[in-house]
């Protein structure tokens, strides 16, 4: 899962749904490249082309997740590179997330964020920092991961749910777990042609497109007011993303599918 306002209906006012366990729900372990553009006021502008790589592999004991996001921005007197690198591994439960995000300015590394995240029996849990080091976040009950909250969202579409209401925790900042609104709707229709990369019909055929938007709140908001950021993607019932937005303030980026490969599951006893 990357991180103007898009205008979301039912903001988040308390955790009111009961988030059903997503245990059933599966994902394709695949690799995937985006194309991305720059959004400003929600529309495409001439700034900021970058790439976005994801990969998710099933291991016996969960799934394990490295992306990568570059964008190239314009400065006054020469073009930037900006690069976020995260790699993840979490449980099939969704009870145990390990974490690493990096972001670099030009070839220099800026921040790094390094840790582990536990939840118990009640769902409630800690996540422990060793980059910066000894920091701790308090993870109250029904926090979700991401590879949790994408196949809670894949259930509930499936399921015709419109949406539902989550903490999630990511652990790319020492703060507590985002209140999260997610919607889900029709594809619209300037998005239900998105092109599928040639040579991978296998792994698409078969498989309905889910549309969603998410907005993100800051903990100590309580839900109230605008969002700390907004997203949007289309996504296939089996996990693999074709097209997404991420937008914050009056900036942001849309990213859109190039290259698609399939990736081994594990034999596992």
């Amino acid at each position: 899962m990357l991180k103007s306002r898009l205008t979301i209906p039912g903001l988040l006012t308390a955790l009111a749904v009961q988030v059903a366990p997503a245990a059933a729900q599966e994902i394709t372990p695949h690799r995937a490249v985006y194309s991305v553009i720059a959004l400003e006021r929600g529309r495409p502008s001439a700034g900021t082309p970058g790439t976005y790589a994801y990969e998710l592999r099933l291991t016996c004991e969960g799934y394990v997740i490295n992306q990568r996001l570059r964008l190239e921005v314009t400065g006054p007197r020469a073009s930037v590179a900006n690069e976020q690198q995260s790699q993840m591994s979490e449980s099939r439960d969704g009870r145990h997330l390990r974490f690493e995000h990096r972001t670099s300015v030009s070839g220099r590394q800026s921040t790094v964020f390094k840790g582990e995240a536990t939840l118990g029996d009640g769902g409630s849990g800690e996540a422990r920092f060793s980059e910066p080091g000894g920091q701790t976040v308090a993870l109250p009950a029904r926090t979700m991961f991401p590879v949790a909250i994408s196949r809670e969202t894949i259930r509930q579409a499936k399921a015709g749910g419109n949406g539902f209401d989550a903490l999630f925790f990511f652990g790319d900042k020492v703060k507590p777990p985002q209140l999260v609104n997610i919607l889900i709707g029709k594809v619209p229709k300037r998005l239900a042609d998105v092109k599928i990369p040639d040579g991978t019909e296998s792994l698409v055929d078969g498989h309905g497109r889910i549309y969603y938007r998410a907005g993100f709140f800051d903990a100590q908001s309580g839900g109230q007011g605008e969002p700390a950021f907004e997203m949007s993607s289309v996504t296939l019932d089996n996990g693999i993303e074709l097209y997404g937005t991420h937008e914050e303030g009056e900036g942001g980026i849309e990213y859109r599918i190039t290259r698609l490969e399939a990736l081994p599951k594990p034999e596992c006893k």
